[in-house]
C-alpha cells in the first residue's frame, strides 16, 4: 500500500468557522453549536485513584477502549487506532492516503475540515451538492459521475454535518460499492451516528475500502477529553501510524480512561443526549412557526437543524451579532450560503433565549416592528464543530 508523499507546498484553507467563535468572545448566546450539552466529571460517580501513575499509553490506544469502539462498530480490536479527536483521525488519513492530485468527492453541505484538509494536501476536491427541498436525499447518479476520472477516495459525514440527513444502509452499500470499483475509499465521519433514532452501520463494515471516524465530543459531551479514533482494515492503519509518529505518538491516558468510563456507559450518555435533543428540537419546531422567511423541516435525529433563510444570511449573522449578541453559523462554511446551521445539543433555556433573538433579527430585516430584547448575560464558550 503506498502512503501519501507532499510534494507541493502544503497549504490548508482557512478553518473559518473555528476562528468565528475565537473571535466573538463579547458573545454571550451561541446557538450554533453542534455538540450535546457538556457533562462534568461528577455525573461519572466515579473518582480517579490517587495511584494512578500518569505515564505513556500504548500509541493504538489503551487495549480496553479500543475493545469497546471496536463493538460500537461491529469489528476486530485491530480495526482501531485511537487519535487525539476526529480531526487528528481525519488528518491521519488524508496524509496516509492522498498524493497530490488526486481526485476526492465529497459530500455538500458539509462540515468544512472534510472537505478542506484534503485541499491541503494538493487533493483536487469535487463537491456533489444534496437536494435541500427532497429532504437531503443522495444522489448515487451524480457520485458516480463526480468519480470519473479515478477518484481516491468519497468522504461524507454520517449522520451529516449540519443536516442530520443519514445515509442509510443501501446508500452505503451502492457508495461502498462504487468505491471498489473505482478502487477508492469511502472515508465517512461517524461521530453523530449513534444520535439516530435507528443508527445506521458503520462504514467499517462494508469492507477494507471503508474508514470510519468518531470522536467522544459530540454524543458524550466530552469535548475536553480530545479522544477521537479512526477504524479500518489493519493494512489501511498501518501507514496511519507513521505519521501518528509525528503527531501526537499517543494520547493522554488519563483522557483515555475517561473515553473507556463513558463508553462503557453508552446508553445513560446516549439517553441523555437525545432527552436533550428531543426537548430542544420540539422547541424549535414551535419557534419555527412563528418565523416567516425560514424554512426547513426540524430533522427527526441528530444535534444540527440547517433551514433556509430568505434574509441574506450574513446580513441576518451581523444583525444577531451587532443587536442581540447572539451567534449562529453561516451556511458558506459548509458550502450552502443560503442557509445557516442551529444546534439542538446544547442548554434549552440558552436555544430559547437565542430563538427569541433570531426572531428579532428576522422582523428587524424585514421591516417589522421588533419585540423587546432579552437581557444580556454573561458569555459562554465552547469548541465547535
Amino acid at each position: 500500500m503506498r502512503t501519501g508523499l507532499i510534494d507541493h507546498d502544503v497549504e490548508f484553507p482557512p478553518f473559518e468557522h473555528l476562528h468565528l467563535y475565537e473571535d466573538l468572545r463579547g458573545a454571550f448566546l451561541n446557538i450554533s453549536y453542534s455538540n450535546v450539552k457538556p457533562v462534568t466529571l461528577r455525573e461519572f460517580r466515579r473518582s480517579l485513584p490517587g495511584d494512578l501513575e500518569l505515564d505513556w499509553t500504548d500509541p493504538d490506544g489503551l487495549p480496553n477502549l479500543r475493545r469497546l469502539i471496536a463493538r460500537r462498530h461491529a469489528v476486530a480490536e485491530n480495526h482501531v487506532l485511537v487519535t487525539s479527536g476526529a480531526t487528528e483521525a481525519y488528518f491521519l488519513v488524508n496524509a496516509a492516503l492522498l498524493r497530490a492530485g488526486d481526485r476526492v468527492v465529497v459530500d455538500a453541505p458539509i462540515y468544512s475540515p472534510l472537505r478542506d484538509s484534503p485541499r491541503g494536501f494538493g487533493a483536487k476536491v469535487v463537491s456533489v451538492p444534496r437536494d435541500c427541498r427532497d429532504g437531503w436525499t443522495l444522489d448515487a447518479d451524480a457520485w458516480a459521475r463526480a468519480s470519473r476520472p479515478r477518484a481516491r477516495a468519497f468522504v461524507f459525514a454520517n449522520l451529516n454535518n449540519p443536516t442530520s440527513s443519514a445515509l442509510r444502509r443501501r446508500e452505503l452499500r451502492e457508495i461502498a460499492d462504487l468505491a471498489s470499483d473505482r478502487g477508492a475509499y469511502v472515508v465517512v465521519d461517524e461521530t453523530f451516528r449513534e444520535m439516530a433514532r435507528d443508527p445506521p452501520p458503520s462504514v467499517a463494515t462494508f469492507g477494507p475500502h471503508g474508514i470510519a471516524l468518531s470522536t467522544v465530543t459530540k454524543l458524550y459531551g466530552l469535548g475536553a477529553l480530545r479522544v477521537g479514533w479512526v477504524v479500518a482494515h489493519p493494512d489501511v492503519l498501518e501507514p496511519l501510524r507513521g505519521i501518528k509518529d509525528y503527531t501526537t505518538v499517543a494520547g493522554s491516558s488519563l483522557a483515555q480512561i475517561l473515553a473507556t468510563w463513558a463508553i462503557r456507559r453508552h446508553a445513560s450518555f446516549a439517553r441523555r443526549a437525545r432527552g436533550i435533543v428531543d426537548r430542544n428540537r420540539r422547541l424549535v419546531a414551535e419557534h419555527l412557526d412563528r418565523m416567516p422567511g425560514i424554512h426547513g423541516e426540524v430533522p427527526a435525529s441528530g444535534t444540527m437543524f440547517f433551514p433556509h433563510s430568505d434574509v441574506p444570511v450574513d446580513r441576518l449573522a451581523r444583525r444577531l451579532l451587532q443587536t442581540y449578541r447572539t451567534v449562529i453559523a453561516p451556511g458558506r462554511f459548509f458550502g450552502m450560503d443560503d442557509h445557516f446551521r442551529i444546534g439542538l445539543g446544547g442548554d434549552t433555556e440558552e436555544l430559547r433565549r437565542g430563538l427569541r433573538s433570531l426572531r428579532r433579527a428576522l422582523a428587524d430585516l424585514k421591516g417589522a416592528r421588533a419585540p423587546p430584547r432579552t437581557p444580556r448575560r454573561s458569555p459562554r464558550r465552547a469548541r465547535p464543530r
